[in-house]
């Protein structure tokens, strides 16, 4: 999954003004950053961090007088309808992607809370099974998302033209690379709740191992929660190994979700640029 969103080799326009240079180089620097990352999460963080730092740019560039009376020209107007159409979608899909990782947030926040109490077996396999449930919702919404997500493509990236001016095609750059780690967050969250094969939990049990890194941090705590329920008992470095995986994946999940405020409102000023230089 790490590799589902990397950044492409985008060509801007050969003429670059100081605003076009400093996004050439936010691209080169997400590439870099990206491929140098070693896990799902990791590689979505720098993802939306970058593009909300690329947005900045592109807003920085539409509130220039110029760009905003070149956008202006009949010439562009139906690309400026097409690209404000694409804002406002991603906007959308943005705004429903914060909220299902907010929801992930809170069901392994409290999850987290419960493996610190001194508990009986029972009641933490009852309180396992409450997060396995809406960590099913998770996924179902996650998945919905996807879906409306994949209907986007079109309308985003639009027909090619030559003839496109600089922030333009500048902004569709974006917008792509956008897709594609929206893309990434919604496939991260929608990991089925899984259940390791039987031999696998017998082995590392029978060695005495709890330690998993699938690469994908909700996966890990799937996989420790299921080994806990599988057991007899539950001692204190289990329950600790368990809390440990917790807290690393409530890290995970609040990181994506304040970047993604951090890009909503980015977003936002995008929308609104797009939409003052329609109403020209």
């Amino acid at each position: 999954m790490s590799s589902s969103h990397k950044i492409r080799s985008l060509s801007l326009p050969s003429r670059l003004n100081p605003i076009n240079h400093r996004i050439e180089q936010e691209l080169k620097r997400l590439r870099s950053k990206e491929e140098a990352s070693t896990s799902a999460s990791e590689s979505i963080i720098i993802g939306v961090s970058g593009l909300e730092k690329l947005y900045g740019c592109i807003n920085q560039a539409l509130s220039l007088p110029m760009t905003q009376q070149t956008l202006s020209l009949r010439q562009h107007e139906k690309h400026v309808a097409e690209l404000f159409k694409g804002c406002s979608s991603l906007l959308n899909v943005c705004s429903s992607i914060k909220e299902v990782v907010f929801q992930q947030v809170e069901i392994t926040k409290s999850l987290e809370s419960s493996l610190t109490e001194k508990e009986d077996i029972l009641r933490i396999r009852s309180n396992i099974a409450n997060y396995n449930s809406l960590r099913k919702e998770v996924i179902g919404k996650a998945k919905d998302i996807l879906m409306s997500l994949n209907q986007l493509n079109a309308e985003v990236l639009g027909d090619e033209d030559c003839h496109r001016s600089t922030v333009i095609k500048s902004l569709r750059c974006v917008s792509i690379i956008n897709l594609s780690v929206f893309e990434s967050i919604l496939l991260f969250l929608s990991v089925p709740v899984s259940k390791p094969k039987k031999t696998l939990v017998s082995k590392l049990m029978n060695k005495g191992k709890w330690k998993y890194e699938s690469g994908n941090e909700i996966n890990d705590v799937d996989n420790v929660l299921h080994q806990l329920v599988s057991t007899k008992d539950a001692n204190d470095q289990k329950l600790c190994y368990a809390l440990g995986k917790s807290t690393v994946l409530v890290g995970v999940v609040e990181g994506i979700q304040n970047d993604l405020e951090k890009m909503c409102t980015q977003l936002t000023n995008t929308k609104l640029s797009l939409m003052n230089i329609l109403s020209f």
